[in-house]
């Protein structure tokens, strides 16, 4: 006789990734509601995103995903705070794109390219999301926030699609980015139009 074991139950603790993201929502939600700045914000990180998985690609370890999103929040906050300031020449869209091609050349220099087919993706990745915010930068602000609205929820799919391969970065994650990602889209895309 052969005794199948059943899959142990899913407990509330297990989803700590979605509670942290709701906990992040909150941030993002006041931000869109108080402030009247959605593109100047947000548009900026739809490239950030990619920047993360790029980040944890080139690093080879899923987990560095965490940290990536110190470092890249860290980043993107520091170029707003310098172009307020006057300092930067240019849009914290463009700086944020710039930083990711460093993370894309990061990944070459340690020979990631030898990865084949995951390379490839990252880097669509990068140069898709990298055109969303461009481009976000570029719109008339209402249209720039439909846009970063639509490339938060194709970021959404990115995760999906990486929680389910789980690769590039470990599934807590990619579950907490597309919690993120599928609040945050509607939500901007709403704030376009209202």
């Amino acid at each position: 006789m052969t005794t199948v074991e059943s899959p142990r139950p899913i407990k509330l603790v297990d989803r700590w990734p979605t509670a942290l993201a709701v906990v992040g929502l909150a941030g993002a939600i006041s931000v869109i509601v108080l402030l009247d700045r959605e593109v100047e914000l947000f548009g900026p990180v739809v490239v950030m995103m990619a920047g993360i998985y790029m980040m944890a690609y080139a690093v080879g370890r899923p987990r560095a995903a965490w940290v990536a999103l110190a470092a890249l929040s860290a980043v993107v906050s520091v170029l707003h705070a310098l172009r307020q300031a006057g300092v930067l020449p240019v849009e914290p869209a463009v700086g944020m794109s710039i930083v990711v091609v460093l993370l894309w050349l990061w990944a070459v220099a340690r020979r990631r390219f030898t990865d084949g087919g995951v390379f490839w993706l990252q880097t669509a990745g990068m140069v898709g999301f990298g055109a969303v915010t461009l481009v976000c930068a570029a719109l008339a602000p209402r249209w720039g926030v439909v846009l970063a609205g639509t490339g938060f929820l194709a970021h959404a799919a990115w995760d999906a699609y990486h929680f389910r391969i789980d690769k590039v970065v470990d599934r807590p994650y990619a579950e907490f980015c597309g919690v993120v990602d599928l609040v945050v889209g509607p939500a901007l895309i709403v704030a376009a139009f209202a």
